[in-house]
């Protein structure tokens, strides 16, 4: 696999609050988010995008499950208008297990992007300039900023996009400085630090360089957020709190869900289609699921998809007590193997297996 993570922040307002009265935040869908974050409208009509304001609540963390020797992070980014400021603006990053090694890119006055290396965890770390673009991006515009780190000790390579085009690269780089694999992606800060300026975030993508399909940057792309609209073949789940299991988990009520009270049995749903595009290209589902578990013990859940006589399940997601954001990606079509068409997708249809 190579497309790792997709979030469009349409599907989830971080300000809603939980039963202590706090906000949720990101609900498990991050590692960290600042406190301060909130929805905002997206860089599209009728979306959301995601706002990590400037001060002290730090920015967006998300780590993988796993390490992995080369990472893709691309977002669609906004910063507010600054000047005089004593530190440069975090736009994204990357940090490998150790904590010790980041690549992060920020924005100069000048409006051009510099790449840094950062050795050293927390607020002691040392950030060293490795290379500052010719092209700019102006503040309160929003741009599309790639950044792609291959591990090596000799051998290892940097690259930084703008709007689809080349901004940095480097080659014959030691992008490891005795670290571990890459871990972590961060957008707005580093890890542990304040926001220095207000930055906007959309559209975020993680992806490695592994496997035959999106195994390079993907380009400016979007994401979209489409709810359940019809019970699908698949109903093995029980409907509490609705009328139907796609309307219990697609009303925005909690009151209302759907429960599985053993293992193996499966849920699928009609899916809303693809907005119009002209030539759409998909470099995967991502199926996204706000379950907990009801019962002491081991509780966890698929994601699942059926496309024609086939079904794919992705790996256990682990429950917690509390509602959580849980996610499963399916970077081809499984009746197949191969990468999804826009008839395919509108075709298909994406549920949950218990597990």
């Amino acid at each position: 696999m190579a497309l790792l993570f997709i979030d469009g922040f349409d599907h989830y307002d971080p300000q809603q609050l939980d039963d202590f009265g706090q906000p949720w935040l990101a609900r498990g869908k991050a590692a960290y988010l600042s406190p301060q974050a909130m929805r905002i409208p997206g860089r599209r009509p009728s979306s959301y995008a995601l706002r990590l304001p400037e001060g002290s609540g730090g920015g967006y963390v998300k780590n993988l499950d796993a390490g992995t020797p080369s990472l893709i992070v691309g977002a669609a980014l906004r910063v507010a208008p600054f000047e005089n400021t004593y530190q440069e603006p975090v736009l994204l990053g990357v940090r490998d297990t150790t904590a010790g090694v980041a690549h992060l890119v920020k924005i100069g006055e000048d409006g051009r992007l510099k790449l840094y290396r950062r050795t050293g965890s927390g607020m002691s770390g040392w950030d060293q300039l490795i290379s500052t673009s010719v092209m700019t991006a102006a503040v309160r515009g929003w741009h599309y900023v790639e950044l792609q780190v291959v591990q090596g000790t000799s051998n290892g390579t940097l690259n930084v996009r703008l709007n689809g085009v080349l901004a940095i690269t480097l080659s014959a780089q030691n992008t490891t400085q005795g670290g571990g694999p890459l871990l972590t992606a961060f957008v707005g800060a580093v890890p542990g630090e304040p926001c220095p300026v207000t930055v906007d975030v959309d559209d975020l993508y993680l992806a490695d360089t592994s496997g035959t399909i999106n195994n390079n940057f993907l380009g400016d792309v979007r994401v979209d957020a489409l709810q359940p609209q019809a019970d699908g073949a698949l109903n093995q789940w029980t409907v509490e709190g609705a009328s139907s299991a796609w309307a219990a988990v697609s009303d925005g009520d909690e009151a209302s869900g759907i429960r599985a009270d053993a293992a193996g049995l499966r849920q699928s749903f009609d899916i809303a289609p693809l907005p119009a595009m002209a030539t759409p290209a998909i470099h995967g589902v991502q199926v996204t699921l706000l379950a907990r578990k009801t019962d002491a013990g081991l509780g966890s859940v698929k994601g699942l998809v059926k496309s024609g006589t086939q079904i794919a399940v992705s790996s256990s997601l682990v429950l917690q007590e509390q509602l959580a954001w849980h996610t499963a990606l399916f970077e081809r079509n499984p009746n197949g193997n191969v990468q999804w068409t826009e008839a395919a997708f509108n075709a298909a249809e994406f549920g949950v297996e218990s597990a």
